[in-house]
């Protein structure tokens, strides 16, 4: 148990910490890009299996998992479009649009597996391909640095660029305004020339982007197949983070690191003798813990009015 909890505090430990967070940042930027924007988009989990599903098949019918990104984006596009549609053009509730769409996706993609494999399980028997990893030159021959920032799959790297990138934009330019505006209040946004539905109508694309690219890291680079259930709720997660973080994407970061600490104490603990039903809790604890943190913050800013 001491070599366990020795363990982390190495670069190891920080690596993994790395790699299992990266599906729950793309999480959390998906909720947050599409939120700020006036668009709760709780769909997050089911295109992310949608995005896993998909980048598996299309990666196994073409022979490229490059090709099978490609698709994965296209899958994206495709659900943020399709929230887009009942939220903008029909008035539907975003909430009940968002939950019909998890439902929809839970569901269907276990009739797609069924369909294109003959199982329930996994996509095994397809011979899908995987996103390759990255070693820095320079960086990865130096000790401890390179083992904490070398040697990542692909979309690792894509998403803390895209990170940096969406912080940029939100922060830094015109269209970020735009979309802070439409978020805070759509009619004074529009009275003033902002063309709100198509500022939320690039902002739910994002969204869909995002999170497709959180399920295909999950199937294209963490492991090289799709399996039933395989986000297990990391989409949620990123919802969490992103209402914790209440529009500012540094908390909404640094609220996913701990959420992706606490999945790494997971993945070590794993090693342990202890109930594996009792660690995987770790995570949906902390995911709890950062809420009730939100609703007291919540409760002693509106006694304050």
């Amino acid at each position: 148990m001491d070599n366990i909890f020795a363990s982390f505090f190495t670069a190891s430990f920080i690596a993994l910490v790395i790699r299992v967070g990266t599906p729950l940042l793309f999480a959390s930027m998906s909720a947050y890009s599409a939120d700020i924007a006036g668009i709760p988009n709780i769909a997050v989990e089911g295109i992310m299996i949608f995005g896993a599903l998909f980048g598996v098949y299309f990666s196994a019918i073409s022979g490229s998992a490059w090709v099978g990104l490609l698709g994965v984006i296209g899958v994206g596009v495709l659900c943020a479009l399709l929230i887009a549609f009942f939220t903008m053009k029909m008035r539907a509730n975003p909430i009940m649009v968002g939950i019909a769409l998890n439902l929809f996706a839970a569901d269907f993609s276990i009739w797609l597996l069924l369909v294109w494999t003959g199982s329930k399980g996994t996509t095994a028997s397809l011979p899908s391909k995987v996103l390759p990893t990255l070693e820095i030159p320079g960086i990865k021959d130096i000790p401890v640095l390179g083992t904490i920032l070398s040697g990542h799959y692909f979309l690792t790297y894509v998403c803390i660029l895209l990170a940096i990138l969406l912080a940029i934009l939100v922060y830094k330019t015109p269209f970020g305004l735009r979309m802070k505006a439409c978020g805070l209040d759509a009619y004074a946004a529009q009275s003033v020339g902002i063309k709100v539905n198509r500022v939320r109508l690039i902002a739910i694309i994002m969204s869909g982007i995002l999170a497709a690219l959180g399920g295909a890291f999950l199937s294209m680079g963490y492991l090289s197949i799709f399996s039933n259930n395989m986000t297990a709720s990391r989409g949620w997660i990123g919802i969490a983070a992103n209402a914790v973080g209440q529009g500012n994407l540094l908390v909404v970061v640094l609220t996913t690191v701990v959420f992706a600490i606490a999945q790494g104490v997971v993945s070590q603990l794993a090693l342990t003798a202890l109930p594996s039903e009792l660690i995987n809790t770790i995570p949906y604890i902390c995911v709890l813990l950062g809420l009730i943190f939100l609703s007291v913050k919540e409760y002693r800013k509106a006694k304050a009015r």
